[in-house]
């Protein structure tokens, strides 16, 4: 019998800690993307900390509260939601003024008018560093929910965007490749978008949810596309076979990655902060969507849930290595 533990040796540290504290507290509401109350409602909460997630010598106070949003609306386009409210906790280093406040809170406006989201309220206290504690609360779609563990064998593993791209995206301003970049809309300023201002797929969640209700499974790779498979095929029981071949990476992200001396394919697969979508539908309901074109479809298809328990990989049709998660990002 497939239980969790067969892929116990493919968690972060992260993930670790997470099952613990559900074993210590009886978290019944711990373990997909937000926590479903009985209202249909869904929370989630996310931080980001200074010299963990992000450096203010490399981004704006405007970008780094822009991101902050964004990557909690993600939560909520994870599980197919509505964003609704969002509650802003800040804590300011010493000599944080109210000019930089503004800055900040001016890019934590931008991204939450442009998802029509209200802020109602937080809090602000001091701290050595600064970090950005968000809670957001939405609605379940009226179409269903999508969970971690709907996936079942024969479903069609699908994707949205691209992946890799965000890495590609540090590596540019940590080594100083970023400059004149940040502002223009071409594909050179791709990997710099991905990474310091993320988009929630929130409209292509609720495309997913209007094809499929509530069947079939969904997270998004916050910490990577190897982290959202393992976490999908662990909580659904399954197992999945992927073909690397078919991860969607941009083109910039692999001249970056060649400039590098990076693999991008690893770049996809650990290097995190994308926030596209991992999804699993019936193949059936798949290839009906398919019939009816690539327009309105955002997703591709990057591999198959099996009756298995392990993650299978393929690259150009030979056996690849298998997941090694101490190439993701741990937060702990």
């Amino acid at each position: 019998m497939r239980t969790a533990s067969s892929f116990a040796g493919l968690l972060t540290g992260e993930q670790k800690i997470i099952d613990s504290i559900k074993s210590w507290v009886g978290g019944n509401f711990i373990g997909d993307d937000c926590a479903v109350l009985a209202s249909q409602t869904l929370v989630s909460t996310d931080a980001l900390v200074e010299g963990v997630h992000f450096r203010r010598d490399l981004m704006t106070l405007e970008e780094i509260g822009w991101k902050a949003v964004a990557v909690n609306l993600s939560d909520i386009a994870a599980m197919a939601g509505r964003p609704r409210y969002l509650f802003v906790t800040v804590c300011a280093p010493p000599g944080f003024s109210q000019s930089d406040f503004r800055s900040l809170y001016s890019g934590i406006g931008e991204c939450a008018r442009q998802y029509r989201v209200s802020i109602a309220g937080g809090d602000i206290t001091a701290s050595e560093q600064l970090m950005l504690s968000l809670t957001v609360i939405g609605d379940v779609h009226e179409n269903g929910c999508l969970t971690r563990a709907g996936a079942k064998p024969g479903d069609v593993v699908i994707a949205t965007g691209d992946f890799g791209a965000s890495r590609a995206g540090l590596w540019q301003l940590l080594s100083g490749e970023s400059s004149g970049k940040r502002s223009k809309e071409d594909d050179a300023a791709h990997a710099l978008r991905k990474h310091i201002c993320p988009v929630p797929r929130l409209s292509e969640a609720w495309t997913l949810v209007g094809k499929t209700g509530s069947a079939g499974a969904l997270m998004d790779a916050s910490d990577g596309l190897a982290d959202a498979l393992v976490q999908i095929a662990r909580t659904s029981s399954v197992g999945l076979m992927m073909e690397l071949g078919s991860i969607p990476i941009h083109e910039q992200t692999k001249k970056i990655a060649a400039q590098a001396g990076a693999d991008p394919v690893e770049w996809a697969l650990y290097g995190g902060e994308d926030y596209e979508l991992v999804g699993c539908i019936d193949a059936n309901v798949w290839g009906e969507w398919r019939k009816e074109g690539a327009r309105g479809n955002p997703f591709v298809p990057i591999g198959i849930v099996t009756d298995g328990s392990s993650i299978d990989l393929t690259r150009h049709g030979s056996a690849a290595p298998p997941l090694d998660m101490s190439k993701c990002f741990q937060h702990l």
